[in-house]
Formats: structure tokens, C-alpha cells, sequence
């Protein structure tokens, strides 16, 4: 591959990451599903997190869900995003759980479990403000009356997702609706929910703190897994690494440019009409790397004195005046990824994905290779 960018994930950062969230769900008798869908199916990180002592693995893409087993990880899985009916034999097939709220889906994962003869089991997810999947609570018992007229589909509990469409906070008393719905469904279904799922990363700061209703044994978590942060403050949390990942790309041009552009302004590729302040002269550097394979708005360049000015397809511009003398071409910009910028990453074919060299270890490689004139083989005999 020709690419000047790297993306670098540091598994036993993920994996620690794993173990702490795991340690803190099992002091208050939750199991973990470690949500592995920000990876695209890339088999080092799933690994990373079940080293880490998760109960299961969560995904919303069943291509993702196909990878991860044709790399031979064979563990519970937990299908998020809803499945289309048309998805019912490969969702059995490739998932032992999958979320739904709607009877029609449930229905053809039905009549699929009978065709492949083995049973499938659904974590029904409720509406709760967020806006996004579920049913409504009053609709629930409905809901569960038609399932239970399906035998070859187990309901293995409820949940519900804050926080990813309308930003709704988590709170005691959301999870407590949820906790009160679940113990409704198990005196209609006649039998004990193995889950109530409670959310996802936004869940992590009642366990912290302490506060998470009694009978929420489930949680979903990918964000903080990954980025080591509360999702609705961008804070980092106790004792979890925020430097899992880093975003790295070799600077192609610097030049000392006016700030503002000359000409009249027009819509620019994106369909924006840019807008630029007067800042006078800039030592402006130029990556390969654009919005086709990043997020800008969740990008953070490591070091304070890089800012991002802007991006086209391709390129990514940056103000370097105040490093202005300690960077040329061919030398490596480093960043931190937020959730966005990390998936987009992930996605782009034209991102090198490298597994467990910690951003200390690919310093101090530069340093040499500059230093010494070293080459990348002889740097590898030394180590």
C-alpha cells in the first residue's frame, strides 16, 4: 500500500481499557458487550477486547460480524442495529442475539431459526426519549403477546440507546422505567429476562458513580472502550487510556502563505462557502489526507502548536506557524481521533492500518531513522 497515512491502535491499551470497564460491571453484577463496530470486522481490535475479559461482542453491520468469524473468533455476538427482514438467515446464522421493535423483523428471524433449526433470541429495545430505535413502552405488552406465539424465538430481554440521535443523558430514572418494564415482561412471558440492557458508553458514569439502578445487568459500550472518554462531556474517565488510536500523516508541502485567499469566493468542493479570518502570514502545511478518509470536526493534532485550517477530498491544510522551524516535508503529524474522525479512518482504504506500535515506540524510530540515518531494517535488528 502507497499511503502516507497510518492509523495505530495499541491493543494492549484497548485491552486494558476492556479489563478496567469489565472489573467495574462486575462489581455491580453487569455484563459487558464490547461494541467492536467502529473496527469495520478488523479482527486485532475484537481480539483486543475479549483479552480484556468481555462477555460479548456487539456489532451493528453483519459484514463486520461475517469478518470476525471468517478470522476464526467464534464468542457471543450481539447484532445492534435492527435487522431488515430480508437479513433474517444470515442474522441467525451470524448472531446469537439481535435487537429489534419490530414484529414483522422478529417474525422472518422466525421463520429463518425454523429453516436452519436453531432457535433465536431478541433483546426487544424500548423508546425512552432518545428518539431513535424502539417501541413505545405502552406498546410493549402487544408486542410481546404476538412473539410468544413464535416458538422458535426467545426473548432474552429488553434495553433501550440514549444518547446517539437526540443527545439525551442516561439518568437513574430512565434506567428505572427500563428496570420496571423488564419485570412487567417477565410476569407476561412467564419467564426471567436474562438482560436488561442499559445503554451504551453513556451508562459508564452511574457505574462510576455508583447510581445505576438496581437491575440494570447489561450494558453496550464502544465508545469509551475506544476512546477512554464520557461521550457526553468528551471527558476523559478514571483509569482508562485515551491514546488508543492515533491518526499519523507525512507532511507533502510547506509554505508561507497569506491567510486569506485572493479572488472572489465561491462554493467550495463541499458546497460551503468558506469563511477565513485574517491571521496574516502562515507556515501552512499540506497532508494526504482529506475528508474522504477523516472527520475534521473530531480531529486533534497532538501537539498545541497544529491547528487544522481545513480539508478538501485529499488534502488537509494546517497552521504550523508556531512550529514553524521544527517541521519539513517528510516529516510525521500526528493525531488524536475522536469517534467520528476514528471510523472514517477505519472506512478509508486509503489509511494504513497498523496494529500495537505505541506512538513512544514510532517516535523514537523517527528520531533514529533522522538522527542516524538509520535504515528501517536496521532500526528493527536494534530493537
Amino acid at each position: 500500500m502507497n499511503s502516507t497515512v497510518s492509523l495505530y491502535f495499541d491493543s494492549h491499551k484497548l485491552t486494558d481499557n476492556v479489563r478496567r470497564i469489565k472489573a467495574l460491571c462486575r462489581q455491580q453484577g453487569v455484563a459487558l458487550a464490547a461494541v467492536v463496530k467502529a473496527g469495520c470486522g478488523w479482527a486485532d481490535i475484537a481480539r483486543a477486547a475479549l483479552d480484556g475479559d468481555c462477555d460479548m461482542l456487539a456489532d451493528s453491520r453483519l459484514d463486520n460480524l461475517e469478518r470476525l468469524a471468517h478470522a476464526g473468533i467464534r464468542v457471543p455476538t450481539m447484532l445492534l442495529r435492527m435487522p431488515a427482514p430480508s437479513q433474517a438467515d444470515a442474522v441467525v446464522c451470524l448472531c446469537d442475539i439481535s435487537l429489534n421493535s419490530e414484529y414483522d423483523a422478529i417474525r422472518a428471524l422466525h421463520e429463518a431459526a425454523r429453516r436452519l433449526g436453531r432457535k433465536h433470541r431478541v433483546l426487544l429495545m424500548v423508546e425512552l426519549g432518545d428518539r431513535r430505535e424502539g417501541i413505545a413502552a405502552q406498546q410493549l405488552p402487544q408486542l410481546i403477546e404476538r412473539i410468544k406465539a413464535l416458538p422458535m424465538i426467545e426473548v432474552a430481554g429488553i434495553g433501550t440507546n440514549l444518547g446517539c440521535l437526540g443527545g439525551i443523558r442516561t439518568t437513574p430514572e430512565k434506567l428505572t422505567e427500563l428496570v420496571e418494564l423488564a419485570r412487567a415482561s417477565e410476569r407476561q412471558l412467564g419467564y426471567p429476562l436474562q438482560y436488561v440492557s442499559g445503554g451504551n458508553s453513556g451508562t459508564l458514569p452511574l457505574l462510576l458513580e455508583g447510581r445505576l439502578p438496581a437491575g440494570i445487568n447489561h450494558i453496550r459500550v464502544g465508545f469509551s472502550m475506544l476512546l477512554g472518554r464520557n461521550p457526553f462531556t468528551d471527558e476523559p474517565l478514571p483509569g482508562l487510556h485515551t491514546d488508543v488510536f492515533e491518526l499519523e500523516a507525512e507532511l507533502i508541502e510547506v509554505q508561507t502563505k497569506p491567510s486569506l485567499p485572493d479572488g472572489e469566493i465561491v462554493l467550495d468542493a463541499f458546497g460551503h462557502v468558506p469563511v477565513f479570518e485574517d491571521l496574516g502570514e502562515q507556515v501552512r502545511g499540506i497532508l494526504s489526507l482529506g475528508r474522504l478518509d477523516t472527520d475534521l470536526t473530531t480531529l486533534k493534532a497532538v501537539d498545541p502548536g497544529v491547528s487544522i485550517i481545513g480539508a478538501s477530498s485529499d488534502h488537509l491544510v494546517l497552521d504550523l506557524t508556531r512550529i514553524r522551524n521544527a517541521c519539513a516535508v517528510g516529516d510525521k503529524v500526528h493525531f488524536a481521533p475522536g469517534y467520528g474522525a476514528l471510523v472514517q479512518a477505519m472506512l478509508s482504504p486509503y489509511v494504513r492500518k497498523q496494529p500495537d506500535l505505541s506512538a513512544d515506540w514510532r517516535r523514537e524510530r523517527e528520531g533514529l531513522l533522522r538522527g542516524h540515518a538509520l535504515n528501517t531494517h536496521e532500526f528493527f535488528d536494534r530493537r
